[in-house]
């Protein structure tokens, strides 16, 4: 079974204070945009933790995070505290390399750092886990 992760943010450009000009596409304004803040495949172990401690318990593969939180995940993934997936040995390993924790860790941190900015913008972040 295979598991495709996102993280992804949402960018939304509000008028009403006059600070930001909404660019086009297309002839049309661009209200939002959605980024690409990680992705992972089949990192079984990064998923469940995320799903046993943010779910919000409607069974759903979408998860809001803000920025304690991403942060509380990344310490988790730091320290090795994220749940024993028992997917492959193989896909288990390559998740606990040095270069995938840090690459992990350093995409959550940014992501917690993306949505405190201060600049007029609304933001979220969300989880995604498609199978």
């Amino acid at each position: 079974m295979g598991l495709d992760m996102y993280l992804q943010g949402h960018k939304f450009t509000p008028t009403h204070d006059g600070k930001h000009q909404r660019q086009k596409t297309d002839g049309y304004e661009v209200v939002s945009l959605r980024l690409d803040l990680g992705q992972w495949r089949k990192h079984w172990a990064l998923h469940n933790f995320i799903e046993q401690n943010y779910s919000d318990g409607e069974g759903g593969n979408e998860f809001p995070l803000d920025p304690n939180q991403l942060l509380e995940i990344a310490e988790a993934v730091e320290q090795g505290r994220l749940p024993d997936a028992n997917y492959s040995p193989e896909t288990d390993d390559h998740w606990k390399e040095p270069e995938q924790v840090a690459q992990t860790a350093k995409n959550l941190r940014d992501a917690s750092a993306w949505l405190q900015r201060d600049d007029g913008f609304w933001r979220d972040v969300e989880y995604t886990g498609s199978w």
